[in-house]
């Protein structure tokens, strides 16, 4: 297995995703919500919404949620952190709650995630991951026995610290996977890179989520329970797929 890393979806281009499967990473905060929507913003049983629609564009998702009765669906996203006025929910992990998600199709446009997301298409399999749900994406991603890119969202087309760090901890879940199995591996510079910058962080993972550009913002905007939303590890269980336009529970 051939485990690669992409820092930001400016890289991408240089990858061939034929072939391969594709985590896409967007900590702050496309994918750690996309677990918490398909799970539920509960404690309890899982209570989740039905699948997730992702877009690119604001006018993409208004158009896409008209296909659907519209007792059935929610527009959710964000753009500089915000929810869209018209849209009924964000892209907090706390406004997935079961009594407002719970079998509903969501149809989600966000800044950076649902972009990287877009771009992976063309991969054999696609999963989403974030710290929330690391260990379930990985084994995932080591059941379907491809070589692995990692894709980084990013910010703006440029690397960050918490997909960066979240990239070593998928890539060093993978490496201990193999080895368990007795299972060869490569890893690329680009993945020993984020291993080791995942190492240096990994006992203090909310501290630097709060200094990344991303969890900067969020603060200012008043959304600082975020970054503990989604800087908590493995609190969820699922692993995800991207196929055929929907992201659903894999």
């Amino acid at each position: 297995m051939y485990i690669d890393v992409v820092f930001s979806p400016n890289e991408f281009s240089s990858r061939d995703p034929v072939g391969k499967s594709i985590s896409v990473i967007d900590v702050l905060r496309a994918t750690s919500t996309i677990a918490y929507a398909l799970y539920g913003y509960t404690d309890n049983k899982m209570q989740g919404c039905s699948k997730i629609i992702p877009v690119e564009t604001l006018e993409e998702a208004r158009n896409f949620a008209k296909q659907f009765n519209k007792n059935d669906v929610l527009l959710a996203g964000e753009r500089f952190c915000l929810k869209p006025d018209d849209f009924d929910i964000g892209n907090s992990p706390q406004d997935y709650s079961p009594e407002k998600i719970q079998d509903k199709i969501i149809v989600f446009s966000t800044t950076n995630g649902t972009r990287a997301l877009k771009m992976a298409e063309k991969a054999k399999f696609i999963t989403t991951a974030s710290f929330v749900n690391a260990t379930a994406s990985v084994n995932k991603l080591y059941k379907e026995q491809n070589d692995v890119i990692i894709l980084c969202a990013g910010r703006s087309n440029k690397p960050t610290k918490e997909d960066s760090a979240c990239a070593g901890f998928i890539t060093d879940l993978l490496i201990k996977k193999c080895q368990k199995n007795n299972q060869g591996f490569e890893i690329s510079d680009s993945a020993d890179i984020a291993l080791i910058y995942f190492n240096h962080y990994k006992n203090s993972l909310q501290a630097l989520l709060r200094s990344a550009e991303a969890g900067k913002n969020l603060i200012q905007v008043n959304l600082g329970n975020d970054i503990d939303d989604c800087a908590a590890i493995d609190i969820i269980n699922i692993a995800t797929k991207f196929e055929n336009g929907y992201i659903t529970i894999a």
